[in-house]
């Protein structure tokens, strides 16, 4: 029997798109989710054969992809976030270097190798990331979940092994303490959040039994955000045009846009030289939401739903890594 833990999945940003790296640069073990992994497509051969059931089948594609968990560290969440916003620029003159992220039209290409049980071991190439979703809630560390599509899956003899898998530093909720705000403000109360950063990468077929390339689709960052329910403000902001509106308002059509500088996250450890992640949406729209009562007596809570948007003038999201790399593509 092979123990289901004995699993590790490594990566490389490659420098064209063909070209796969030569050796991983970072090492990441799952918290959950899948490995990036070869896999396909079949089908059947339809024809006229009058039997009941088909008799003959056929590869209708090869191609890489999976859904790798991972616990959010310094290294792999700086390289992860520029793979799916394309564009980091580093500054720093020592430990530690900052790399703020940012939208790109174009994104990375990127080689996976991916380690199962000491049974399997594949390297996938040519892959791109196509969503990456941050979450976290009280008392539980950062995760990170990515979603790969892949062009190119190859199997290999032995486990890449170039790179040590990242231990340590990994961030954890209350990191983010005094450091959560809307509109600026910090809000105590926020227990929970999700960003999901999606670049809807799909696969173009060509003339050979795997893709001919990946292509990038609309850009979208969308949050949700769990709180204590204290005040009817932001439901009556966002339904009827007010704070605190009058008697017999009636609902308006106004989305509302959160003020200020929308939504800003940083989660920084406590010790060493600054190990940190922040998340800013300036411009952000809220949609109208419902808080009901329980019959147990438990606190209020309210759910946020909020998408960022392209106001023309801000960057929709950048996230800001400090680690101890000054190059994330060495």
């Amino acid at each position: 029997m092979v123990a289901g833990n004995v699993a590790n999945t490594r990566f490389a940003f490659q420098t064209a798109q063909g070209t796969p790296a030569a050796t991983s640069v970072y090492g990441v073990q799952l918290a959950g989710g899948g490995l990036v992994v070869g896999m396909g497509e079949n089908a059947y051969f339809e024809e006229t054969t009058g039997a009941q059931m088909r008799s003959d089948v056929y590869a209708v594609e090869r191609h890489g992809g999976g859904n790798p968990e991972i616990l959010a560290r310094p290294k792999s969440i700086a390289a992860l976030l520029f793979g799916v916003l394309g564009a980091d620029t580093p500054s720093g003159a020592a430990d530690p270097w900052t790399h703020v992220l940012t939208h790109a039209p174009s994104l990375p290409w990127i080689t996976w190798w991916s380690h199962l049980g000491d049974l399997r071991y594949e390297e996938i190439s040519d892959t791109k990331i196509s969503q990456l979703v941050i979450s976290g809630e009280s008392g539980q560390p950062i995760r990170v979940a990515v979603t790969v599509e892949g062009i190119r899956p190859r199997s290999q003899t032995a486990e890449e092994t170039t790179v040590a898998v990242e231990v340590g530093d990994a961030l954890v909720y209350y990191d983010g303490d005094g450091a959560l705000k809307l509109e600026g403000a910090a809000v105590a109360s926020i227990g929970s959040f999700t960003c999901t950063i999606n670049r809807n990468v799909t696969r173009v077929p060509g003339d050979g039994l795997t893709p001919i390339d990946l292509a990038e689709g609309l850009y979208s960052v969308e949050w949700t955000i769990g709180k204590l329910y204290t005040s009817a403000s932001l439901h009556n902001r966002a339904l009827y045009g007010a704070a605190s509106p009058s008697n017999d308002t009636e609902v308006v059509s106004t989305v509302l846009s959160l003020g200020a500088t929308g939504i800003d996250f940083k989660f920084t450890m406590a010790t060493g030289p600054e190990r940190s992640l922040q998340l800013e949406c300036p411009a952000v729209v809220m949609a109208p939401y419902d808080v009901q009562p329980n019959t147990d007596g438990s606190p209020l809570r309210e759910d946020l739903t909020l998408m960022a948007i392209d106001n023309g003038t801000d960057e929709p999201l950048t996230a800001t890594v400090l680690n101890d790399m000054a190059d994330l593509t060495p």
